[in-house]
């Protein structure tokens, strides 16, 4: 028996918890991963029980209430969509669609408690597939097939499609462990139960493109942000990092790549939609396919993830997370230089500089304008205050300004005030030292 086991019923399902291994039962989190196991168990048992239309619709008004309590996810969702559809859709339009997508994220999270202990011949019932034409050609013309899914839809009921692929061909998933052991092993055998082979990061990558060399098809979802070990590419037009293991994976084993859609359609089913990878398969040429695919239904996709983050401190520039070549024109970054407050002869720092991103200069009122401006930025006014919430409002009062939201702020020995009202609204702020 492994360290976090369970007794389980044909289904791969726990039903009964139970730890052998002496070094879980003493861990001081042991009791906050059972009840998290608990809780994982009971929710799933409640949807399992529910017709799936049931389950969907009851996700449906969870993900309603949702929206008016959280708030941190809602400025997220409302972020990821203004660069997304920026020059798409206007501001009410966008509002409109980040609420239908927390109602419609909880819906399909719910729904994939429900289909996880669904018999295995029930699943076609309400999966199905548009185009299987596209896989089938793209198995005949190459030895293995990466596919490409997002954070889409039921995105858990795809390691349970085996059954819609060409025979003869085995399919595997990647996937990242959980940090609760109990309830790693439990989803692990969920997903395993139907035949799906998992990889983890800690896999060897020669295991997994022999895997592909075999004929085999393998899933990676590659949607959501990654750290400095991803590379530089356009998505949605906005410069960030993408995964580069899909490209790396299908070049080393000659395999093809497609992308996925997964759309509602009605609720409680869904419908895949493939989608071709251009050649040759770069990182850039996997994500501007993904993005097509996400595209299809966007509702359907789940934006509860700052995927745009960028991740820069005071070791950290911007040139650096974004690279030093902006790859192409695209949705520009734009940037916030505080001098409200800051000391009056700081300026922006060269190596805060890169070409895709546009500063717009923060002054108290009454304020000069530096004599080190050209003339061209935008000014906006804000007060040196102690009031967080006074600052606060000036600070949504400028990221709403434009259609495309704040990235980040620069300044120099910014206050505490500032900082808590820029916590409170998710923009991340780098205060520099003032040079003595």
């Amino acid at each position: 028996m492994s360290a976090a086991s369970a007794l389980r019923g044909g289904d791969g399902n726990s039903t009964k918890l139970e730890v052998s291994d002496e070094s879980l039962k003493n861990h001081p989190k042991i009791w906050k991963w059972r009840l998290e196991w608990l809780g994982q168990t009971g929710f799933e048992k409640l949807a399992g029980i529910l017709p799936g239309r049931w389950a969907f619709r009851l996700g449906e008004v969870l993900g309603g209430l949702a929206w008016y309590f959280m708030r941190e996810r809602r400025q997220i969702v409302m972020r990821n969509l203004r660069i997304a559809f920026y020059g798409e859709r206007d501001l009410p339009a966008l509002r409109r669609l980040a609420r239908d997508s927390f109602r419609r994220t909880a819906a399909n999270l719910l729904s994939a408690l429900h289909t996880a202990s669904l018999p295995v011949d029930q699943v076609g019932k309400i999966l199905s597939v548009e185009n299987p034409e596209l896989l089938e050609k793209a198995l005949s013309d190459s030895r293995g097939l990466v596919f490409m899914p997002s954070h889409m839809g039921n995105w858990e009921i795809l390691t349970r499609m085996n059954r819609m692929f060409p025979p003869g061909h085995a399919s595997g998933a990647f996937y990242r462990p959980l940090n609760n052991p109990l309830l790693n092993e439990r989803v692990v055998a969920q997903r395993e139960v139907d035949g799906t082979r998992l990889f983890s990061k800690n896999d060897s990558l020669h295991n997994v493109t022999g895997f592909l060399r075999e004929g085999s098809l393998i899933g990676i979802l590659a949607d959501q942000r990654v750290g400095m070990q991803g590379e530089p590419v356009r998505f949605f037009g906005r410069l960030t990092r993408a995964s580069p293991l899909p490209s790396l994976m299908a070049r080393r084993s000659k395999s093809a790549v497609l992308t996925m859609s997964l759309i509602t359609d009605p609720p409680g089913r869904w419908r895949v939609i493939y989608h071709p990878v251009d050649r040759p398969l770069k990182t850039a040429d996997c994500m501007r396919s993904l993005e097509i695919a996400m595209k299809a239904s966007p509702v359907d996709v789940f934006w509860l993830q700052e995927r745009w983050k960028v991740y820069i401190n005071r070791r950290r520039t911007i040139r650096e997370w974004l690279g030093p070549d902006p790859c192409g024109e695209g949705k520009p970054h734009r940037a916030l230089l505080w001098l409200s407050g800051a000391p009056a002869d700081w300026r922006l720092p060269k190596e805060w500089t890169h070409p895709d991103v546009i500063y717009e200069i923060v002054l108290a009122p009454g304020q000069a304008r530096p004599s080190w401006s050209t003339g061209e930025e935008i000014i906006h006014t804000a007060p040196v205050t102690n009031d967080r919430r006074k600052l606060g409002k000036s600070l949504v009062a400028i990221d709403e300004s434009h259609a495309l939201p704040v990235d980040y702020i620069l300044t120099a020995a910014a206050s505490e005030t500032l900082k808590k009202a820029s916590d409170r609204e998710s923009i991340p702020l780098v205060s520099l030292p003032h040079p003595s």
